[in-house]
């Protein structure tokens, strides 16, 4: 009874830990946003314009990580092509004094 009793337990554990990786796209955008916010000193106006441009990176950057279909060397490729986009995003909205603090 015992051992049955322990091997659920770490079935249900391990469950929890798996469901608790799972970040959606909205919540990861919001926690980058908020990191640079403190980091990089963002106005309202810049954390509105910037968590636009993460979330859209985000969702990609997901759908891309979820299509078995794309093979791997190809998907890595996409990945670096969506980060030098997100940049390039970023940096067109941050001021001259935030963009040595973004790199």
């Amino acid at each position: 009874m015992k051992k049955l009793f322990l091997a659920v337990s770490a079935v249900l554990f391990s469950l929890s830990l798996t469901f608790a990786q799972e970040v959606n796209p909205e919540e990861k955008a919001k926690a980058t946003v908020t990191e640079w916010t403190e980091k990089l000193q963002l106005t309202p106006e810049q954390q509105t314009a910037i968590y636009t441009v993460v979330l859209e990176h985000k969702k990609s950057k997901h759908a891309l990580k979820s299509d078995t279909t794309v093979a791997a060397e190809a998907q890595v490729q996409q990945i670096e092509a969506l980060n030098a986009d997100l940049d390039k995003k970023v940096s067109e909205i941050l001021t001259d004094e935030q963009k040595p603090l973004y790199v």
